[in-house]
């Protein structure tokens, strides 16, 4: 179920830099073709432009911000629809100093975490308002201490009775072995921390929960295997999987972990011969598929990998990115004289095959990295890892730390001149992304204005094929329904489904209100068996992660006003959050 949040107590501070796009491509017309990169790197005024290593990466489904946190400072980034980065000071006026820097956002809800460790625990903020506020948390302490993580998502089925918050707030951490705590109120505070069973040790990678609440912890040290902890009942036990077929590394960094609407587990690592693997699973972890050499979709192979970050799309869309060369040897000794670079590796047909382009021109880092971590005396500027997400428009973006910039950049530049962590992120600026509604949409959709709960204001979308004020029904095979027209269907008995209708909006309307009721969710809406959310798309079909408009509350009654909508098709989806049986709902679109 759903609550509302509270109310949000700390002002933050920003300053505001515009930075163009560095790199040879911009924006394109279409998201078709193969994917490029352009990097867009903050400017040298803002603070702690160069010292940001181990940046993490979030991105708001509704407004379309960038959030990227790296030291103390948290960055708000948006992306104009011309290519210019607009780079915004939001740390939380109590982010002064911590062990290590984290930082993740709620795709569904916009809700930011960010902070770091203080000690055995963690001090966090958290912001609904894209770092305009922040809400001090509670210390987030996880019983052992080091390279904690974050991340929120769906309950795994009903909430926790006592529940405040609409989703599950995860916290773990490590030393020797992982350990988490889950939060019930939105992340104020965290309940008792749980030991990770199984064959998993410490290191992990950064918390993900799937669609059907369903949480996983990467981790490449299980026994010999890569894997991880997962738990399917709200953090109240954790256990470990294990990847056939894999192996671990000596040396490295971080394995990732990313999940597409039908729970489809998609895992990448640095393998023992130091190669980057990924690898599939359709039964939350207890079965994969064989695992994927990306090195090999490269000519010549990428021999040598790390930082592996992994983002998910709609369903059978993913990718890993991650820093590679084609040197081998061992990366985590002094004396290697390899050179770093981006790449990202992409799937659209659920793992079966997958391609690979560079996203940078010039290297991220020349030279070993250090895999000891404080006992490191050099190679350590890059610091443990980088994040992978996906715009609003399904364009891959990815937060990296450059090592090696001016002189080390040229061509005749060394591995004692990387020494640098410069702020920046690899922006897709063309190429086909991980939303298929966007396959032909143009360049990033601007910011939408939220005018009150469950009420926003549209923002720009792709145009239908059809003209709004006549002509052919580009879609005729959603059913559409006229303003007033109250339409009737059951739900699929199956989390994550979606079901669809439409709506011709005409020229010159000021209001379009969409209100759907469904079963009954009995006392205190805390047993929907569906539970049921709603969302609106301009001119395309709206998912949970690209929308218009969305409402997510308490019980199976969901309203969204949209204001001055625009001349075209609006698609309402019907959205299975979580249930085993289907449901009768109503679904009325009202024009004014």
């Amino acid at each position: 179920m759903r609550l509302t949040r509270p109310a949000v107590l700390l002002a933050s501070t920003s300053v505001v830099a515009l930075v163009a796009l560095v790199g040879t491509s911009g924006p394109a017309s279409a998201l078709s073709g193969t994917p490029t990169f352009t990097n867009l790197a903050a400017p040298a005024s803002f603070s702690g432009a160069n010292s940001a290593g181990e940046p993490s990466l979030g991105v708001n489904g509704s407004t379309g911000a960038l959030m990227y946190m790296s030291g103390t400072t948290t960055a708000k980034i948006t992306v104009s629809g011309a290519g210019a980065a607009t780079w915004t000071d939001v740390t939380p006026p109590t982010s002064v100093a911590n062990i290590d820097p984290i930082l993740a956002t709620d795709r569904a809800t916009g809700r930011t975490f960010a902070g770091g460790l203080a000690g055995e625990c963690s001090s966090l903020a958290y912001s609904d308002s894209d770092g305009s506020s922040w809400t001090q948390q509670g210390n987030a302490c996880a019983g052992v201490l080091d390279h904690e993580s974050i991340g929120s998502g769906p309950w795994k089925g009903a909430a926790p009775l006592g529940s405040t918050y609409s989703r599950a707030v995860y916290y773990c951490a490590q030393n020797g072995n992982d350990a988490c705590a889950t939060s019930s109120n939105g992340g104020l505070t965290f309940g008792q921390p749980v030991l990770v069973s199984g064959a998993c040790s410490s290191l992990h990678g950064h918390i993900k929960v799937s669609a059907d609440g369903t949480a996983y912890l990467p981790n490449a040290h299980c026994g010999g295997l890569a894997g991880g902890g997962i738990t399917t009942n709200n953090g109240g036990a954790w256990t470990s999987y294990t990847i056939p077929g894999s192996s671990e590394p000596t040396n490295g960094f971080d394995p990732s972990v990313a999940t597409t609407p039908d729970n489809t587990v998609y895992e990448a690592w640095q393998g023992g011969n130091n190669h980057p693997m990924v690898a599939v699973s359709k039964t939350h972890g207890s079965t994969w598929t064989t695992p994927v050499d990306l090195g090999a979709t490269m000519n010549p192979a990428i021999v040598t990998s790390t930082f592996q970050a992994v983002t998910a799309g709609d369903n059978g869309r993913a990718a890993v990115a991650y820093l590679g060369s084609t040197t081998g040897g061992d990366p985590f000794a002094a004396s290697w004289p390899g050179v770093w670079d981006l790449y990202v590796s992409y799937t659209h047909d659920g793992g079966v095959s997958w391609t690979t382009v560079k996203a940078t021109t010039d290297p991220v880092q020349r030279g070993w990295m250090c895999a000891g971590g404080t006992s490191c005396g050099s190679g350590r500027n890059l610091l443990d890892f980088m994040d992978a997400n996906l715009t609003k428009d399904g364009r891959v973006v990815v937060g990296y730390a450059d090592g090696c910039i001016n002189a080390c950049a040229a061509a005749n530049g060394t591995a004692a001149q990387s020494t640098d962590s410069y702020a920046t992120v690899a922006y897709q600026s063309s190429g086909l992304g991980l939303l298929s509604a966007y396959d032909t949409a143009g360049t990033p959709t601007p910011t939408p204005t939220a005018t009150a709960t469950a009420t926003v204001s549209p923002s720009a979308s792709p145009s239908p094929t059809a003209s709004p004020t006549g002509g052919t029904d580009p879609d005729p095979a959603t059913p559409t329904v006229t303003s007033g027209q109250a339409r009737t269907a059951s739900s699929a008995p199956t989390a994550g489904s979606y079901q669809y209708t439409k709506i011709l909006v005409p020229a010159g309307k000021s209001q379009l209100k969409v209100a759907m009721t469904g079963p009954s969710c009995g006392t205190l809406g805390l047993s929907c068996n569906p539970d049921l959310d709603l969302y609106v798309g301009n001119g395309v079909k709206p998912t949970t992660t690209a929308n218009n408009g969305s409402s997510a509350s308490t019980g199976n009654s969901e309203t969204i006003t949209v204001a001055s909508p625009a001349a075209a098709y609006w698609y309402i989806g019907v959205y299975v959050y979580s249930g085993t049986k289907a449901g009768s709902y109503t679904v009325t679109a009202t024009l004014t």
